[in-house]
Order: structure tokens, then C-alpha cells, then sequence
């Protein structure tokens, strides 16, 4: 059986590579993903066929240049944090921002994720 961490590390290979077949192989069918804010994105999203939708929003949004990149994983029973950071461009307006991505993974899969933003406010105006 997996570990929690190497569980994380399929997902987040995936997401380096756009592998998202790989990304989504990682979570559990009823997957809750929780969206921080108060913009269009915002709120919790449950069930892996509407995390697609609403991840591809993203890249929509941003003309595709919607990515994130893991600086430093670590884990504590069947949770693992990772600090990211996550960018976006839209015409002239760029998204540059750290935040910390919690997720609970039991019985080999993805169950539950939380996302953190440092500065909410700046990615609420971004997101619209």
C-alpha cells in the first residue's frame, strides 16, 4: 500500500506534467475540495466530475496559465501540507501568491482538500 506521501507525490507529478487522469486517479470518488474566498471560484466543491469542472475554470480564466508549484510538503498522521505557490495571468493582472494546500488522505486516496491563500483579498480581486 501507498503512503500518504507517495500518494501526494503521484498527484503532484501529475499536476507538473498536466497528467490530470494521474491527478484525478489520486482522489476518492466523492473528493470535497474547499475553496477559500468570496469570489466567483469560491466555496466547497464535492464529487470528482465537479472538481473538473471546477478546476478547469482556472485555466479558462487565465488562458491557460493557471499553475501551481509545490516548495515544501510535510505530513502528520493521514494529513499533508503542502506549501505552494500558485500563478495566473489575465491580460495585464498577474497572480503571483503563496498559500498552504491541506489534504486528507485515507484508504489510499485523496479524501478532502483545503486551500489557504496568503493574502485572500488579492485573489478574490483576481478571480472576480
Amino acid at each position: 500500500m501507498s503512503s500518504n506521501l507517495d500518494i501526494f507525490n503521484r498527484y503532484n507529478q501529475g499536476l507538473i506534467v498536466g497528467d490530470f487522469d494521474a491527478v484525478f486517479a489520486t482522489m476518492a470518488d466523492d473528493i470535497i475540495w474547499h475553496q477559500p474566498g468570496k469570489h466567483s471560484l469560491s466555496g466547497t466543491i464535492s464529487g470528482k466530475e465537479a472538481l473538473g469542472v471546477h478546476l478547469a475554470q482556472f485555466a479558462q480564466r487565465s488562458n491557460g496559465t493557471f499553475r501551481v508549484l509545490t516548495n515544501w510538503v510535510t505530513e502528520n498522521a493521514d494529513f499533508i501540507a503542502a506549501n505552494v505557490t500558485f500563478q495566473a495571468e489575465r491580460g495585464e493582472e498577474v497572480l503571483d501568491m503563496n498559500g498552504i494546500d491541506l489534504f486528507r488522505i485515507e484508504n489510499g486516496k485523496i479524501q478532502e482538500v483545503w486551500l489557504f491563500s496568503s493574502d485572500q483579498a488579492v485573489e478574490d480581486a483576481f478571480w472576480g
